[in-house]
């Protein structure tokens, strides 16, 4: 998919969250999981060590299958020593591979996104205005953890994360009864400090993720760690589902890539995701296009390449739906 440079609405809500700060409801699925064995539950679902998230952190990971294969990406927020939020898009899919490796674990979960609603709030101001929002400053909060608040007394829990790669950001959760009264105050104080109301989906999970380098599904499903970058999070000391599968590749080097490119032509037609545009060098095929947006940062077209290690790298000139695209890092910012 392309997005013209010209197009108004969206780089004026892209610059707001990389200038100064934007707001939008940013819910996603969320899974509630407890019990007396949900940690130990977790830590064979997931790749990535979750022991050492204290109540109130969180941790991104990954789910893969006995081949190694990736099957999701979540947050996993620690409310309670033995209670989660796990944060999906694809929450039917993680219910049902729990319940494949259940057994006589000691662990319950219940979809609990029709409780809630989530608000994100981003960009380099974004702690001056949920400061604002809320009852009890933010300021010290770190990265990655998730603490209680009120909003005028209303019960939210404050989340310091987001999905732009700016350094400030917030995710603010509420009841969903409430949402209109978070909406409102965040409407009002926003105001008085030039805040982006953003409505722009494409903002919200396409332009500043991809500057930034971040990943959605149509990214990654069916790679391994190894292929996109994510090797540095498993966890080799525990056992885990598809752990046999990653140990024989890790001292392979993989044969794809999930890297970043350019197109110099601002009219470039390009489609990216499962069934991307096939990336072609010296008239043979050695991947495809699993994102392409226009960076309003950087002032360019960008996009991913999931390519075979063998016959491309970074650096390298390509063909990509028969125009010209450079091979880069992911990251563009």
């Amino acid at each position: 998919m392309h997005y013209l440079s010209t197009d108004t609405i969206l780089r004026e809500q892209h610059l707001a969250v990389r200038n100064n700060v934007g707001w939008y409801d940013f819910t996603h699925r969320l899974l509630e999981i407890s019990g007396e064995d949900a940690l130990a539950f977790l830590e064979k679902m997931y790749i990535a060590n979750l022991s050492r998230v204290k109540v109130g952190g969180a941790r991104y990971t990954t789910a893969v299958d006995e081949d190694g294969l990736i099957m999701d990406d979540v947050i996993i927020f620690r409310i309670e020593e033995k209670k989660f939020w796990l944060s999906t898009l694809f929450i039917r899919d993680a219910i049902a591979r729990f319940n494949e490796y259940k057994e006589d674990s000691k662990v319950e979960y219940r979809d609990i996104t029709s409780d809630w609603r989530m608000y994100s709030v981003q960009g380099q101001n974004s702690t001056a205005l949920v400061n604002a929002v809320v009852d009890t400053p933010v300021d010290d909060m770190k990265f990655f953890t998730i603490r209680d608040n009120l909003m005028n007394g209303i019960p939210v829990k404050v989340a310091r994360s987001g999905y732009t790669g700016e350094k400030l950001g917030y995710e603010i959760y509420i009841a969903k009864e409430k949402m209109a009264e978070l909406e409102a105050r965040l409407s009002q104080k926003g105001e008085q400090m030039n805040a982006m109301h953003v409505t722009e989906i494409d903002a919200m999970v396409m332009t500043w993720a991809c500057e930034a380098g971040f990943v959605l599904m149509t990214d990654i499903y069916k790679t391994t760690p190894f292929e996109v970058g994510f090797e540095k999070s498993i966890d080799w000391s525990k056992d885990f589902i598809g752990k046999e599968a990653l140990e024989a590749m890790k001292d392979q080097n993989p044969s794809r890539k999930l890297l970043g490119f350019t197109v110099a032509d601002d009219n470039a037609l390009i489609y990216g995701g499962p069934h991307g545009a096939e990336i072609k060098k010296n008239g043979s095929i050695i991947g495809r296009a699993t994102k392409y947006t226009y960076g309003y940062t950087v002032g360019k077209n960008i996009g991913y390449a999931l390519v075979d290690t063998k016959s491309a790298k970074i650096g390298d000139t390509v063909s990509i739906n028969g125009y010209e695209a450079v091979l880069t890092e992911r990251c563009f910012l």
